[in-house]
């Protein structure tokens, strides 16, 4: 079995082959079927996105005998993040992984998942994520777009990088500009915290700070630094405003077209990507921030106090807003699953 063979010796391959295999056998397919699977981040085994892709391309590959065959088309190789979106709608690519920033623009209730400040930890977005609520979000976001969530990862904690100042409280962001993505729930964090949003796609970011078209950007340190995007910032503050959720999709005709054996072996294949994606990134952040000081950043974590001087200017006017848009309904069954997973697992 070549399963994981090029890459035993990490500790994600680790995690990945202590998973247990269930034993079900491949269906008869009239001939091979090719997933096509697209993402934004960089082609790096320390990347959740590609170690998702990888995971999965050998898993479904070698449990089906090679009748389902997956192409990973890594580091926008696929267009942007809205065109990788509508190629996987469209069925001209099968999968896609693609994080919160564009979903709202392909189904409005997203935008909850931009409010700022709602989860403390990794262990409280697990539960609210994998638990009834995240259950009742992929649901209505299939149903919304015709694209099955297989699995939900992260690129960490997204936090304020710039190349001017250091940043302790939001005060120190007037004058700023800062790139967001195309969201209006990031746009209206960065301006109720008193910098400048300045909306620019994925795809354009690192030319945009190379050339000075934004002072700083939001990003995980993670993917920041394998992006190379800390090239052109000397600060990075720690307020963690952000959980960067990215979702590994694919295009519900496919899936349907899979035999039921198939299908089983997919769900399979994409739960233990989920974990080795998720074991990565924890990962990668810690090992970034050591990389990002190396490379001259100066980083700032922000005290008790100056934490909640940053929530409570910048989620209140944001979460109303998401509010009127989308309605009382998404924000209160997602309110309550964080209520319900800080009394489980307990606050930082």
């Amino acid at each position: 079995m070549r399963l994981f063979s090029n890459w035993r010796t990490t500790a994600v391959a680790a995690l990945a082959a202590a998973a247990t295999f269930s034993a079900i056998p491949a269906g008869v397919a009239a001939a091979a079927t090719t997933l096509r699977i697209s993402h934004t981040t960089a082609e790096s085994m320390q990347q959740g996105s590609h170690v998702w892709a990888v995971v999965f391309k050998e898993m479904v590959e070698d449990r089906t005998g090679g009748e389902v065959k997956v192409q990973i088309l890594g580091a926008n190789a696929a267009g942007g993040e809205r065109e990788q979106l509508q190629k996987a709608q469209t069925g001209i690519n099968q999968m896609t992984i693609n994080s919160e920033i564009l979903m709202p623009s392909f189904f409005k209730p997203a935008q909850i998942l931009g409010i700022p400040y709602l989860f403390r930890s990794d262990a409280v977005a697990w539960q609210v994520l994998d638990g009834d609520f995240g259950k009742e979000f992929n649901d209505a976001w299939r149903q919304a777009t015709g694209l099955r969530i297989l699995g939900v990862m992260n690129a960490g904690f997204r936090s304020f990088f710039n190349g001017s100042k250091q940043v302790q409280v939001p005060g120190d962001l007037k004058g700023l500009k800062i790139r967001t993505g195309e969201n209006q729930a990031h746009i209206a964090m960065v301006r109720a915290l008193g910098g400048n949003p300045v909306p620019i796609a994925w795809s354009e970011l690192y030319t945009s700070l190379q050339q000075g078209v934004v002072d700083g950007m939001e990003n995980p340190p993670g993917l920041a630094f394998a992006m190379k995007l800390h090239e052109h910032q000397k600060h990075l503050t720690l307020d963690r405003h952000l959980f960067s959720i990215h979702a590994a999709m694919i295009n519900e005709r496919t899936f349907q077209s899979l035999t039921p054996e198939q299908q089983a072996i997919v769900y399979e294949a994409a739960q233990t990507a989920t974990t080795a994606a998720r074991a990565t990134v924890l990962l990668s952040e810690r090992q970034a921030l050591k990389d990002l000081e190396k490379a001259g950043l100066e980083i700032y974590a922000p005290t008790a106090e100056q934490y909640e001087e940053f929530r409570s200017l910048g989620r209140p006017p944001v979460e109303e807003m998401v509010r009127k848009d989308v309605g009382d309904e998404w924000v209160d069954k997602l309110l309550q699953g964080i209520d319900a997973a800080e009394a489980s697992v307990g606050k930082p």
